[in-house]
């Protein structure tokens, strides 16, 4: 009974598909190959509504990664030493690249930067209520399609306007390169 309730609210999209750590309850997600483990407390809402994600390895015995809110999903990147973390809210979604080992190395991850940056240049917004993600497939790539809505420059109340763009991630370089479209994402 328990496992046809899961199964049909992953279908209903009510709950995620990645694996992750609720910032409410807290919780652990292992590396495919058992090596890593990102793992949380709980957040103590009569303190602060965050908490921070742990990453656990050979070699690594509680490196902090990230402070979160409600949900983190985490994506596994083994073949280039990385682990995506995508922190999702109610009105906000953001990545970030983080190196398996003690400290960060090779190339500074602007993946949210460099969407930020695209969806900026398409039009403005006087404030940013929303921010949502959506993964896809671009060949062999991940590519998200990512969208930003809020009031229009000078209002202070009024109708939401939206924009939104497709980008390619460069996961080894940690960086987002704008594109056309991101296949097989969509933004209801």
């Amino acid at each position: 009974m328990k496992r046809g309730l899961v199964a049909a609210l992953a279908l209903a999209g009510a709950a995620p598909a990645t694996p992750g750590i609720d910032g409410f309850r807290g919780g652990h997600v292992r590396s495919p190959d058992g090596r890593w483990t990102v793992s949380a407390v709980a957040a103590d809402p009569d303190r602060t509504m965050r908490t921070t994600a742990w990453l656990q390895g050979p070699g690594v015995q509680h490196r902090p990664l990230t402070r979160f809110e409600r949900y983190l999903d985490v994506r596994w990147l083994r073949d280039i030493g990385k682990v995506m973390l995508v922190e999702r809210t109610t009105h906000f979604a953001r990545i970030a690249l983080r190196t398996l080992g003690p400290r960060e190395t090779g190339p500074r991850d602007r993946v949210q930067a460099d969407i930020e940056q695209g969806l900026a240049g398409l039009s403005r917004l006087g404030t940013i209520e929303n921010r949502r993600i959506a993964f896809g497939t671009l060949g062999r790539d991940t590519c998200v399609l990512a969208e930003e809505s809020g009031l229009p420059p000078g209002r202070a109340e009024g109708s939401f306007i939206a924009r939104r763009a497709a980008f390619r991630l460069d996961l080894a370089a940690g960086r987002a390169i704008r594109i056309r479209a991101c296949p097989n994402a969509t933004i209801d």
